[in-house]
């Protein structure tokens, strides 16, 4: 009897625990402290789905939240997540308990914190300090509010950085000048200036405005030194102090934020947060918030697994960033306010070379009419321009990464369901980046080398351009995007010209060595080039770089190749040699050792998939089984690395759901191996995708969609064409040799010969 009862104990604990694992809510799964350590760069202030008040902590002037700080500088109003350089990190404001002196400098306060009762949820964040003041912040799209509480007895003042944004030692910014004017005795107004995105010369304007519910006791402003009593303040470090007295009661503020103008950002203020109800607007962001997460429901799974899953589809919802008003004005890319539709709205914030790898397609599926208007919002920052922007911060171009990606994200918008955007002008600009060497804003080119890729078929590499070949491998990249894209709109020629010029990887392919090896200006391979090493004479950039290559290795921009791994293995002398090319490759799945794979490296993103193309998806299926488990974690570290507005995020996401968005604007996914019991997903049009897993394992041993037997490891999106979809799993504990391994179960390569 005994045993039986501890036998019925431990099944009904095992079906309570399995219980409360599949009933936490999506909302309550996230956790944004999650890349808010090491090198994530996340941010985990209060936000709504793509909003543009992005309002959190900093704990350093470059504006990141590092999680193993133990002072915060400010509240923020703008952040950006998980980029590899600062950005934003505008007006941060300070709860201050103590007297301010007329030598004192406001810009350089900082408290003290623990993470013992710091919150932070989807649309909400809450810190105590050292000193026992408790602050509270929730947000609308383009507002926010905060409640603090200050210990009886403290003086309760809040310091207002107008000057402290992230990149505020960025030599141009010298020149910037920032503004703060106290108007009567309940409200702060003023601009931003700042910029300087990853050392480019970019530059965007804030305006906003500060409202309290009650009327402050006194009040001042700094540039070089603080001045009790004073209005206003202009300069490079202004800022103002607004002071309560000592009192039990919250001080409630209120901000609005606006990219045109300080009555912009009162409008904006006084249409999304109209009243004072704290709760009310928590309330409202959190069921915003469900809404958003909820579209896709994963069932079972471990707590942490579940953890990890929701907070990567938060991640990959908090950009692009909207950037127009309430009134549908927005400051354009030739710096002038422009007016949308109604019901329309201007994005901006894209993380191009990032997102084309796996978010903007997850974002198109579920969001189609929004990113749709992310699409328009690239083609009006062309009309304004002249080319399509890379990198685009704000109203401006950083250029920075190689490549055209911005081309590559509207192609993918299209072929996954994002279409409701001006194609004809869109393709347009597309086909002029890809064939028309110039020069955009700041005088920076387009296309860097594009003359030569044009006339020679790459780009040589040279002591000025020692990225050329990585730059090159990303222009066939887009045109072949560019080529989808033409195709579905009609002009056949383009399509054919760019589908060409996208095999020309094959003119910095060296058959000798079976890899990509730069060529310098004679047409000649580089000498002693090796892949396994660094190059020790490059000397531009960091240690992560090969020489001829951007942030990677010729290993890992080899296999950034998804168009095409066909040609690729025949290149390569074939399945058995490209095979262990792989093997050796994903030996170690970080670090920067060469020439192993990074998850943190977005070329090799892609690169798992490329074993469904040699026959052996088993091997696919035990690499993503493996990143799921080593690489990510739920700890504030527990990204492996820059999570860059979500793409990093991403690849968990889409590899424990089973697929993955693996050519450039091609409507279809890979087949991997899927981690949750079931996953639903709510696509546009309201239609749905079940994925489900029967049986132990993560081998496939059997694919139905649509409750018919699938045997490619391919599936093409029309296929998920009716109004519920659904593909189902058959697992096993042992690698399949049979299933998707022909090739004509292959997914599709996409070479001219072939066409």
């Amino acid at each position: 009897m005994r045993k039986v009862f501890i036998s019925c104990f431990f099944v009904i604990l095992v079906a309570v625990s399995a219980s409360s694992q599949s009933s936490t809510s999506a909302y309550d799964s996230v956790d944004p402290f999650i890349g808010t350590a090491a090198d994530g760069n996340t941010f985990p202030g209060a936000t709504l789905p793509f909003g543009m008040l992005q309002w959190g902590p900093h704990t350093r002037q470059d504006g990141w939240y590092h999680y193993g700080d133990k002072t915060i500088r400010g509240f923020s109003l703008t952040h950006i997540s998980g980029a590899g350089c600062p950005l934003y990190g505008d007006v941060p404001v300070l709860p201050w308990s103590k007297q301010i002196g007329e030598s004192d400098d406001p810009s350089k306060f900082t408290a003290g914190f623990n993470h013992d009762k710091e919150e932070a949820h989807p649309g909400y964040y809450e810190v105590p300090l050292d000193d026992g003041t408790k602050i509270e912040l929730t947000v609308a799209e383009r507002a926010g509010i905060a409640r603090f509480e200050f210990l009886t007895g403290n003086p309760r003042t809040l310091v207002v950085n107008a000057a402290g944004s992230a990149t505020i030692d960025a030599p141009h910014r010298e020149k910037d000048e920032s503004t703060i004017e106290i108007r009567g005795k309940d409200t702060l107004v003023g601009t931003v200036h700042s910029g300087g995105f990853c050392g480019s010369p970019t530059h965007y304007v804030l305006y906003f405005v500060y409202k309290f519910q009650k009327p402050f006791a006194s009040s001042g402003t700094w540039t070089d030194k603080v001045a009790p009593g004073a209005t206003s303040a202009t300069g490079h470090k202004a800022g103002a102090y607004v002071s309560f007295g000592e009192g039990d009661d919250p001080v409630l503020m209120k901000v609005g934020i606006s990219f045109v103008s300080t009555a912009n950002a009162e409008e904006n203020l006084a249409k999304e947060i109209p009243g004072w109800d704290f709760d009310a607007v928590h309330a409202a962001a959190k069921a915003k918030w469900t809404k958003a997460l909820d579209k896709i429901q994963a069932e079972g799974g471990t707590p942490e697994q579940r953890t990890i899953f929701y907070t990567g589809v938060y991640h990959m919802l908090l950009s692009p960033n909207i950037f127009s008003d309430e009134n549908g004005e927005y400051t354009g890319f030739d710096w002038k306010v422009r007016r949308l539709p109604p019901g329309k709205k201007q994005f901006a914030n894209f993380s191009d070379w990032d997102i084309y790898r796996n978010t903007i397609q997850f974002q198109a599926l579920l969001y189609p009419e929004q990113t749709s208007e992310m699409m328009q919002s690239l083609v009006h920052d062309a009309e304004q321009s002249g080319w399509l922007p890379r990198w685009a911060p704000a109203n401006d171009n950083s250029y920075i990464m190689g490549g055209d990606s911005s081309a590559i994200l509207v192609s993918e918008a299209y072929a996954f369901g994002s279409r409701d955007f001006d194609t004809k002008t869109a393709l347009k600009y597309m086909l002029k980046g890809a064939t028309v060497p110039g020069k955009g804003l700041h005088n920076w080119g387009e296309r860097p080398g594009l003359a030569d890729y044009l006339s020679k078929g790459y780009i040589p590499v040279t002591e000025k351009f020692q990225s050329a070949t990585s730059f090159s491998l990303e222009y066939n990249s887009a045109d072949f995007a560019v080529s989808r894209f033409a195709l579905a709109m009609g002009d056949k020629a383009a399509a054919a010209k760019l589908l060409k010029s996208a095999q020309n990887w094959r003119n910095v392919f060296d058959k000798d060595i079976g890899w990509i090896r730069p060529r310098t200006e004679d047409g000649n391979f580089i000498e002693g080039f090796n892949p396994e090493k660094l190059e020790p004479h490059r000397t531009d950039m960091d240690k992560s770089n090969q020489y001829g290559f951007e942030e990677g290795s010729t290993a890992q921009y080899t296999f950034m190749l998804p168009f095409n791994y066909g040609g690729l293995v025949r290149a390569m002398g074939g399945p058995e040699k490209t095979e262990a090319k792989l093997d050796r490759f994903f030996e170690k799945l970080s670090g920067w050792g060469l020439p192993n794979f990074t998850v943190t490296n977005e070329p090799d993103f892609c690169a798992p998939y490329a074993y469904l193309w040699t026959g052996s998806p088993w091997k696919t299926q035990e690499v993503i089984d493996r990143i799921r488990k080593e690489t990510f974690t739920t700890k504030p570290d527990g990204l492996p690395g820059n999570d860059d507005l979500g793409a990093t995020s991403g690849v968990y996401v889409w590899n424990a759901i089973g697929i993955y968005t693996e050519i450039p604007g091609v409507a279809g996914f890979t087949i991997g191996t899927p981690m949750f019991p079931r996953v639903t997903m709510h696509l546009g049009k309201e239609k749905t995708l079940e994925i489900t897993r029967k049986g132990d394992g993560i081998y496939v041993h059997g694919v139905r969609v649509n409750g018919v037997p699938h045997a490619s490891s391919w599936l093409k999106l029309s296929e998920l064409s009716a109004p519920k979809n659904t593909i189902d799993f058959e697992m096993q504990m042992e690698p399949d040799h049979t299933w998707a391994t022909k090739k004509s179960e292959f997914p599709p390569s996409f070479d001219v010969a072939e066409q």
